[in-house]
């Protein structure tokens, strides 16, 4: 159900992390990003300013006062190259601190207020085109600063504006008109001057309203979309720990695996620095150390929970999750000052519950005190429900494993004490076959003919059960691997197959592609011998006379590959998924062959996954069988 899901969110990983981890914030990026961007305008304002000079003063003979407007233009070139320069080196800057650029925004600003007013004063005064200007610097105040700063700055054009209109009214300042006997009349007018500065600084403020207001929406807006995004992320992550540990559940049955990756990804889900599993003992008493992940070899080995010592621990395992969110101020803690040298404040525990009762905890560990949220509780208490699973079936799976081991140890010992007696019934019939205890009526040796080949049957069958009864007990691994050639090991089986082979009049046929020299790999000489025995020895079994066995042999780069072909009875296609189970013959083996111990096969498979290799087959009903075997190939004898 999560898959489908999960897939779709992957894609989007990448996105997420971007969007919730970026740095600076998106209006604080944009205060950066703007800096430049006024930089960039003001060249061309510059530039303008000083092409529409001459154009007025060349072209349409404006009585203006082109030396001081020329100056102006220069000026602010100037000035724009020092911010050019100073906002270059403020980016090449490791560390960004956004102080600098706000102050560098802010003082960009002033100085274009400032040229505006010399521009509107040299252009017509209160009635300069120009006085329009200071509309777009209030927008970009919006835009950039705050609605403090941004009122602030309306007042400030309406002063400035209105302290050029009084001073050119009361004929401090020289004014200058842009179109004659048009802008003369209107400076010295009064009304027209209250009217003017009444309508620019309502249009001022209005302006500055609007644009603050949607701004302030804007970024709350974009704020809200930040903190969708870092939740968003968080609850992918969350998700994708809880789709993992529960693929985990039935993917691996290695506890320790399951455990570890269990840890690091609930640490990272939630935000932490560090988290443990703790799996209670044999005797019930101690929470041992399973899983770790963030902290430290110190705090790991300063000692097991002890239940009887640690009433927060003795809580969690009874079934409750427990945040704690100081721990100087929880005596239930049995390492307080450990955590405090650790830098552990905070921690969220849950319980390991399984169906007979209480396995352990999970514990998370924050640097915060106050970290953990109840989103917390309900996502840490999944985690616990998934891994519980998993430990409940990994510790199933060993126990398994250890009851295998003890049925093998039981077979081996059974057969050990019946090899005794088998041995002296064999020992007697052929001596009584042999003649040496007198004359034997036909009856009677026909009778000890009979026990003779059973008593030979049953030593077979006992033989086979050691060996895989040693298998299966991991006896085996008390049998040092040493390096041993596969094709002369091959050329030796085939050899003395020979003679059984042209009994049947059956073509065995030995080809080896071993061109790199002797193929060597690690086993035994007598696992491999057991192999490459049971699989010819099958093959000339089931192979009718007249017909063909080859055997080959194939080293390529880090492998070798046995074939053993023939063109027997073959298997049906239902026989061949239990081909390599215990005591199981395919029907038409049983038909053809009365006895068998059915162990041939299940032997090998055993003995050739132990040296590395891998078994496959293919067959057809009366067409033949090939066994496949591939080993890996031993590249350096050891030392």
């Amino acid at each position: 159900m999560l898959r489908p899901y999960v897939a779709v969110m992957k894609m989007n990983s990448a996105a997420l992390r971007d969007a919730a981890r970026s740095s600076p914030a998106p209006i604080e990026a944009e205060l950066v990003s703007s800096m430049t961007w006024l930089i960039n305008i003001r060249w061309l304002a510059g530039c303008g300013v000083l092409g529409a000079t001459w154009v007025a003063d060349i072209f349409l003979r404006l009585c203006l006062p082109a030396l001081a407007l020329y100056g102006i233009g220069l000026l602010i070139l100037i000035y724009n190259a020092a911010f050019h320069f100073v906002s270059r080196w403020l980016l090449r800057r490791e560390r960004r601190d956004l102080r600098p650029f706000d102050f560098l925004t802010k003082a960009q600003i002033g100085c274009d207020w400032l040229a505006m007013t010399a521009l509107i004063h040299f252009s017509g005064g209160i009635a300069s085109p120009a006085i329009f200007y200071f509309f777009f610097h209030i927008i970009i105040a919006a835009i950039l600063l705050s609605m403090r700063a941004t009122y602030l700055y309306a007042a400030m054009a309406a002063l400035l504006v209105g302290a050029i209109s009084l001073l050119e009214y009361a004929g401090v300042l020289a004014h200058y008109d842009v179109v004659p006997n048009v802008s003369a009349a209107l400076y010295r007018n009064s009304l027209f001057i209250v009217g003017s500065m009444f309508f620019f600084t309502s249009t001022m403020f209005v302006a500055a309203y609007l644009a603050s207001t949607l701004n302030a929406r804007l970024r709350k807006r974009e704020t809200q979309v930040v903190t969708l995004s870092k939740n968003l992320l968080s609850a992918y992550t969350r998700l994708e720990t809880v789709y993992e540990s529960a693929e985990a559940v039935t993917s691996t049955l290695e506890l320790d695996q399951v455990l570890e990756r269990l840890a690091q990804r609930t640490a990272d889900a939630l935000g932490v620095r560090a988290c443990s599993i703790r799996l209670l003992d044999e005797t019930g008493a101690r929470l041992n150390v399973a899983a770790v992940y963030g902290l430290s070899d110190a705090y790991v080995k300063k000692g097991d929970l002890i239940l009887e010592q640690n009433p927060l621990a003795r809580e969690v395992i009874a079934g409750k999750t427990i945040i704690v969110d100081d721990v100087t101020a929880d005596a239930r803690l049995q390492y307080p000052q450990q955590a405090l040298a650790e830098g552990i404040y905070a921690m969220l525990s849950a319980p390991l519950h399984g169906k007979q009762g209480p396995l352990g905890l999970i514990r998370a560990y924050s640097v915060e005190c106050g970290h953990f949220t109840p989103d917390d509780v309900e996502f840490i208490n999944a985690i616990a429900r998934q891994g519980s699973i998993a430990i409940e079936n990994a510790l199933a799976y060993e126990a398994l494993g250890k009851l295998d081991q003890m049925k093998s140890r039981f077979v081996m010992t059974v057969t050990h004490e019946l090899r005794s007696p088998v041995s002296v019934v064999r020992s007697l019939t052929r001596t009584m076959l042999a003649g040496y205890a007198g004359t034997l009526p036909d009856s009677l040796r026909e009778m000890l003919a009979r026990m003779q080949r059973r008593a030979d049957f049953l030593q077979t069958l006992i033989d086979d059960l050691l060996d895989l009864a040693t298998g299966k007990a991991d006896l085996s691994e008390t049998e040092e691997c040493v390096p041993v050639r596969l094709d002369a090991a091959v050329e030796r089986v085939v050899e003395r197959f020979k003679v059984p082979a042209q009994e049947k009049e059956i073509a065995l046929e030995w080809y080896c592609d071993c061109a790199d020299g002797p193929v060597k790999i690690a086993a035994t000489n007598e696992g491999l011998d057991r192999i490459l025995n049971n699989l010819v020895s099958n093959a000339v079994k089931y192979t009718p006379p007249g017909g063909r066995v080859a055997i080959k042999l194939f080293a390529r780069e880090n492998s070798a590959t046995l074939e053993v072909a023939d063109s027997g009875i073959g298997i049906p296609a239902d026989a061949l998924p239990h081909l390599f189970e215990e005591f199981y013959r395919a029907p038409n083996a049983k038909a053809q062959v009365k006895e068998g111990t059915g162990l041939g096969l299940a032997i090998t498979k055993d003995l050739v996954v132990r040296y590395g290799g891998h078994i496959g087959v293919e067959s057809q009903p009366g067409t033949g069988t090939t066994f496949c075997v591939t080993f890996p190939l031993l590249v350096e004898l050891p030392v």
